[in-house]
């Protein structure tokens, strides 16, 4: 699977990266699980766009992507999200970026998506309202790739160096691209 950890293991391996941040202890009511249907949010994009998921379930693969402005692996990783975005987007694939800063950096957001030139939508996630559905700990990055049919079938902490090769074999398979293969 897309490297070591998937979300739920108690330890992180030695070679994963990423960056925790405590969300106060809030337990969400219903949290989104590999191989659960994806739960709906609506939020906004850095420039006030409303964008809400179930209006894309259905028709596109969605990759979530949990990331923030402090977060070293969050940037290492986004070229390779990027080529991922570019190389799939044609073909029915969109990546949503959720920043998971607080209100001490959420500011940062626009600057921080213009730096690392996303291609992709960039939200914000003012009072944690999607992070409660997905990503609780507010880990950065936090990959949820969600299929067509709506149901969550990869999510991952951290990024390690060559994690963008599962991924890729991930978002084929979730494509529906011939010769794609669950490999891990």
């Amino acid at each position: 699977m897309f490297g070591a950890a998937v979300l739920g293991t108690a330890v992180l391996g030695a070679s994963l990266l990423g960056c925790p941040q405590s969300e106060g202890g809030r337990t969400p009511a219903k949290l989104a699980v590999t191989g659960g249907l994806a739960p709906d949010f609506t939020g906004h994009d850095i420039d006030g766009n409303p964008i809400k998921l179930s209006d894309h379930l259905g028709k596109e693969v969605i990759l979530l992507d949990f990331c923030s402005t402090w977060c070293e692996p969050c940037v290492v990783e986004f070229p390779h999200l990027r080529t991922l975005y570019e190389a799939n987007k044609a073909k029915g694939f969109l990546i949503l970026a959720i920043s998971v800063d607080g209100p001490e950096t959420v500011a940062n957001v626009p600057g921080f998506t213009r730096r690392n030139r996303l291609s992709f939508p960039m939200m914000t996630d003012e009072g944690s309202r999607i992070s409660s559905l997905y990503n609780p700990k507010r880990t950065a990055p936090l990959t949820v790739l969600i299929d067509r049919a709506g149901k969550i079938v990869l999510m991952q902490e951290g990024y390690t160096s060559g994690d963008e090769e599962g991924l890729a074999k991930q978002v084929a398979k979730a494509l529906g691209e011939p010769g794609a293969s669950a490999t891990k």
